[in-house]
């Protein structure tokens, strides 16, 4: 990172961020070299001549990618430590931030030092809100949880300030981020009603209540209509967050497609929610083969190789050897 294509651009960075008073900098490309230099930063082609205007929230990030953080680079590059020109109002911030976490037991989380100190560099807080953004922050954070999960959405949580770009949901963003998690892996949709999915008792929402403890889900609404037995939940789309919700704490038993996004839709799902596979197994998929091509059927060609099938790990090396694929449509009958 120390390449002399970058020596302005990191001191611009180091000003910025001494500053205190700017989140972004405004950097000229001349040449390809720098292009390919700032290129390899960023992860991205960058064109020249151009101007960038690099935020250090971004940059920051860009560069714990390569395994280290924007003040340690600068400290690297220039050989000495950062130095904060608003010493005190960092001191007042981290003095905010601590007691908002402490106050809803969050100051022992391993993410929290490290959420302190990114939102009081890049958070882009006025001083005057930062007390009660980070309480409600806070307290945010103390009802999400991997498990169980509670299901909401950012309306019910905060109502607009969970909007994407607002303060609020970029510090509560960063702290899940850090966590190692994201809004959906602790429950919380975009909206109640996007995406509703299809199941034996119509389409269910986030409001709806699944009125059943075990489902099956397949893929084609074919199934559904052709009456398999059972409560079938369907997916045509894959796994979505309202069918996330719906199947936590279900007993699912997963049918889908013998193709490469079938094995993978149907891994997710059993990853998901510990169900199990119904008559997803290589012999199942030889027998379908076999009886198919017996009736004439001309079965669509295996073009690439399927992922590891989770319960049963002779499934893929079957169906690549054989080369064809098997849709649910053309099982139908079997599976009634």
């Amino acid at each position: 990172m120390d390449q002399p294509e970058l020596r302005e651009f990191w001191r611009l960075a180091r000003e910025t961020m001494e500053g205190g008073g700017r989140s972004a900098f405004s950097f000229r490309v001349e040449d390809a070299s720098t292009a390919t230099a700032l290129g390899e930063l960023l992860r991205k082609p960058i064109a020249h001549p151009a101007r960038r205007q690099i935020s250090l929230a971004r940059l920051d990030e860009h560069v714990r990618a390569h395994g280290s953080s924007l003040p340690e680079v600068l400290e690297s590059v220039h050989g000495k430590p950062v130095g904060m020109a608003t010493a005190q109002e960092a001191s007042t911030a981290d003095a905010v931030l601590k007691f908002a976490l402490r106050e809803h037991g969050l100051l022992s989380r391993p993410w929290a030092a490290e959420w302190i100190e990114h939102v009081r560099r890049y958070g882009k807080i006025p001083q005057p809100a930062l007390p009660m953004i980070a309480n409600q922050a806070a307290a945010i954070l103390a009802r999400l949880s991997p498990e169980p999960r509670q299901w909401t959405t950012r309306f019910a949580l905060a109502g607009n300030d969970l909007d994407d770009g607002r303060p609020l949901a970029r510090i509560v963003g960063t702290a899940l981020r850090l966590a190692g998690t994201d809004w959906e892996r602790v429950g919380v949709l975009p909206d109640a009603y996007s995406g509703p999915v299809l199941t034996s008792q119509g389409y269910l929402t986030l409001n709806d209540t699944l009125d059943t403890l075990e489902i099956t889900v397949v893929r084609s609404p074919r199934l559904l209509e052709s009456g398999v037995p059972g409560p079938l939940m369907v997916l045509p789309d894959g796994l979505t967050p309202q069918a996330k919700h719906h199947l936590d704490g279900r007993t699912v038993r997963c049918h889908h497609d013998f193709t490469p996004d079938g094995i993978r839709v149907a891994n997710e799902i059993l990853a998901w929610t510990g169900g199990t596979a119904w008559r997803m197994s290589a012999a199942d998929y030889r027998e379908a083969v076999a009886t198919l091509i017996a009736r004439g059927v001309e079965l669509p060609t295996l073009n690439s190789r399927p992922e590891t099938a989770s319960w049963d790990p002779d499934l893929a090396e079957t169906m690549a050897t054989t080369g064809l694929m098997v849709t649910e449509e053309h099982v139908l009958p079997s599976l009634l």
